[in-house]
């Protein structure tokens, strides 16, 4: 049965257990919630320096930002096809797929981290920030840098247990190794007196242990697999596989994550408070939208495990399932973090009262939009899963480079509304244009086929 099945026959089938989407859902959510929850500890820590090291910071984070998400791409490549490889039973060529990928994900990674970690400064410097951004920043991101391929290892890794079934083994592992983070930050930042480098050494330390030991467990334990490296034949095959999956997200994640940092931008042209605000409500937004997070990986191992078992029906019952069990959490957590915007002085007691005022209002704002963006969230895993990749592409390159951005330029700049024109521009340019997009994808049903992929 083809992809453009109609909306309305979704109606004769039957949802998911939602026993399979919590028991993927929880853990992962779990775990990146107290993952983004520690990370705004860390952001509070570095915030005791000051307004320009929280805006420094941001900055190079916002930078990091997009090597993480281009790079987990890779983890959703190999989620995808070790997924579709279990719906149909095959468990040799999940061990394939994972090896495979664990390689191609470190040589990627080190390719990209390198040169950003040898010319950090530079490259503060050339898109023109401030010089007490790119004096604070610089040294901050050469450090951070070097944890680019050990997040992308623990991706990958993470990704492969996931599509067997054991989501537990990373929340288990990254809990209790992200939790050194801000407890390495105080000691590095303050008794130790490194000041923002130290904010990045506890990162980079705490990233090695996570990805030492979810790579053992993976390859050395009985709730992983055994290394499994592909023949010449196959490691091409998979090639062939992963880079028409792979690259288009890889690509859209450069779309979007750079349309993040160029948002920053406007808001550094604005200020450096403004920018300080930007960072505020961004680190207390994600801890509150991944509280989602589960279902959009649910999304994407689920469905593309029917697609595998060639299940059409349950295809369109598990993302009908998923998507509506999104738009209550997100609800939940959208209440959750408006009222969280109440304890922003107690938080950040050394900034200023116009930052403290704008981001309490800019909190709210932004918790008016969970549902929507929780959506945008569920429909990317369900729509990458049907390997619709390219569509996913285009749309975001619309929503950010065509509507958004020079939305929040013009309400910003020519109409003179300042960082709420930003604020508005992005979520009403880019957040509620993409779920249209999205949305129109879904429900014509050309996203996705049911015949097996081989390999």
């Amino acid at each position: 049965m083809e992809g453009n099945t109609r909306l309305h026959s979704m109606l004769a089938f039957v949802p998911a257990d939602r026993r399979e989407i919590f028991k993927i859902a929880l853990p992962v959510s779990l775990e990146s919630t107290v993952q983004l929850a520690l990370g705004l500890v860390n952001q509070i820590i570095v915030g005791a320096l000051g307004t320009a090291t929280i805006a420094a910071v941001g900055l190079a984070n916002n930078t990091l930002f997009i090597g993480v998400l281009c790079l987990n791409t890779l983890g959703a490549g190999c989620a995808i096809l070790a997924s579709r490889a279990r719906g149909r039973g095959d468990g040799a060529a999940i061990a394939r797929i994972v090896s495979f990928f664990v390689v191609f994900s470190l040589g990627l990674s080190l390719a990209l981290a390198l040169p950003l970690a040898l010319g950090a400064s530079a490259f503060l410097e050339l898109l023109r920030a401030k010089p007490e951004i790119s004096a604070i920043g610089g040294p901050y991101l050469s450090l951070v840098a070097l944890s680019l391929p050990l997040i992308t290892l623990s991706v990958v890794a993470s990704a492969a247990f996931r599509s067997m079934g054991r989501a537990r083994v990373p929340m288990l592992v990254t809990i209790p190794s992200v939790a050194l983070i801000p407890v390495l930050s105080w000691l590095l930042v303050f008794p130790l007196g490194m000041g923002a480098a130290g904010a990045a050494w506890a990162a980079l330390l705490a990233q090695g242990l996570r990805a030492l030991l979810l790579l053992g467990l993976l390859f050395a334990s009985r709730w992983g697999l055994r290394w499994a490296w592909p023949t010449l034949a196959q490691a091409r095959s998979l090639l062939a596989q992963a880079v028409p999956l792979v690259f288009p997200l890889f690509i859209t994640e450069i779309v979007f994550s750079g349309g993040v940092f160029l948002f920053a931008l406007l808001f550094e042209r604005l200020g450096t408070q403004e920018l300080a605000v930007f960072q505020i409500v961004s680190n207390l937004e994600m801890v509150f939208i991944t509280a989602s997070a589960g279902l959009h990986y649910a999304a994407t191992v689920l469905v593309a495990q029917a697609i595998g078992r060639a299940d059409a029906p349950g295809v369109w019952g598990v993302s009908r399932l998923i998507w509506r069990m999104g738009l209550l959490s997100a609800g939940l957590f959208g209440l959750g973090m408006a009222l969280f915007a109440f304890a922003l002085p107690l938080l950040y007691p050394n900034t200023t009262p116009q930052v403290q005022e704008w981001a309490f209002w800019a909190v709210l704002l932004n918790a008016l939009f969970q549902p929507i963006k929780v959506s945008n969230f569920i429909f990317f895993g369900i729509l990458a899963s049907g390997g619709d990749t390219r569509f996913l592409l285009v749309s975001d390159f619309v929503t950010v480079f065509v509507v958004g951005l020079p939305l929040a330029w013009w309400l910003a700049f020519p109409l003179e509304m300042g960082l709420w024109g930003v604020f508005l521009g992005r979520l009403l340019g880019e957040e509620v244009s993409r779920v249209a997009l999205f949305w129109l994808r879904y429900r014509g049903g050309h996203w996705f086929r049911v015949a097996p992929a081989t390999g």
